[in-house]
């Protein structure tokens, strides 16, 4: 039986919504074997924000793909069928709880689980980079940051944005605490690729923006992490 490649790409900022970082859309595409690749987009987390779905299509209607999105916050009759005819699925950035109970609301949880088990690539930036994990450090609830549960492809915790001093430092501190379990930081303008459920590249399109590994003891480069698993 051959074996499906699963993979995700996690990136931690910046990207065609913020209009910077461009090779980072073009490192996602790079990631499939495929030249004319169905691209989905999902803007749940802005709440189908309009201009940020435009700038999908702006940004990627230079490549040869065929492009489509789908807004959740107002249907999902068909959402099964729109998933499974893609390529490369990507999330867009916003509220990462309002995203994740849509999500939960309709139980989308087990068909983008299935989509990844077929081999689509899942993607995504900050909140669309987050979901994935088993557990997120996340503005979205409260004042501050605090621990919320994702859809756990891949275990352990992660956060965007951690070129914010304030955000890895509580990252770390949660770590520590027991709140968290061990996990995964991404700065602006860097991306992760795990494939099952396993780090094995980073991307960094900002000069000294990195991505690390943390437990209870240390904060190390993800790459020299990813060289010692």
């Amino acid at each position: 039986m051959i074996s499906i490649e699963k993979k995700i790409i996690a990136i931690g900022g910046g990207g065609f919504t913020h209009q910077v970082d461009e090779s980072l859309d073009q490192f996602i595409l790079d990631q499939s074997k495929r030249y004319n690749n169905k691209i989905g987009f999902l803007a749940t987390a802005s709440k189908d924000d309009k201009e940020k779905i435009n700038l999908f299509y702006k940004r990627f209607e230079k490549t040869d793909s065929e492009l489509s999105h789908f807004n959740l916050t107002s249907n999902v009759d068909g959402f099964t069928e729109w998933i499974f005819s893609k390529d490369i699925i990507y999330i867009g950035g916003g509220n990462t709880v309002f995203m994740l109970d849509i999500w939960k609301k309709y139980k989308l949880e087990n068909i983008f689980k299935d989509a990844y088990k077929k081999g689509i690539i899942l993607s995504g930036v900050s909140a669309g980079a987050v979901c994935w994990f088993e557990w997120i450090l996340s503005d979205s609830v409260g004042p501050g940051f605090n621990p919320i549960r994702g859809i756990n492809l891949i275990s352990g915790s992660c956060t965007p944005h951690s070129s914010n001093i304030e955000r890895i430092n509580q990252f770390a501190l949660n770590i520590k605490n027991n709140k968290l379990p061990k996990g995964i930081a991404i700065d602006d303008g860097v991306a992760v690729v795990f494939i099952d459920g396993k780090p094995t590249d980073v991307y960094s399109s900002r000069k000294n923006h990195k991505a690390y590994f943390l437990d209870k003891n240390k904060k190390i480069n993800l790459k020299e992490y990813i060289k010692n698993i």
